[in-house]
């Protein structure tokens, strides 16, 4: 099953190899933010045109029902903001952290934006 997200020309597909996950977090490019990590990393070459984007919740964010509450959650903040706002031939990593849950949606989506501004932001030096 693979979800893909079309918008604007844009195919926003998911990552689902472990070594795709620990490659964008060796790189160390993140932007905290109250909600949620965001990590990112340039596409390998020869790899499709768009974005990926990977979810992670842990066992600290709550039980079963917690997490794929998160991670639904992670998915429609991506399914609003990423066609927009994320560079494309990029992969992204979101974290979910404990307070996603109990977090209103529309700062969920004003958080996700912050963080790929601020990731995407030559000037920045925070990673």
């Amino acid at each position: 099953m693979s979800q893909v997200i079309e918008n604007k020309d844009v195919n926003i597909t998911m990552l689902k190899k472990r070594s795709d996950f620990l490659r964008v977090a060796g790189l160390r490019k993140k932007w905290i933010s109250k909600a949620m990590v965001v990590q990112v990393a340039a596409k390998p070459s020869g790899e499709k045109e768009g974005i990926r984007v990977g979810y992670t919740a842990s066992k600290k964010v709550g039980n079963a029902i917690l997490r794929n509450k998160a991670k639904r959650r992670l998915r429609e903040v991506v399914k609003k903001v990423m066609a927009e706002d994320a560079k494309l031939n990029y992969d992204y990593v979101i974290i979910a952290r404990k307070e996603i849950t109990e977090y209103p949606f529309n700062e969920l989506i004003r958080d996700m934006k912050w963080c790929l501004r601020k990731l995407h932001d030559d000037k920045s030096k925070k990673s």
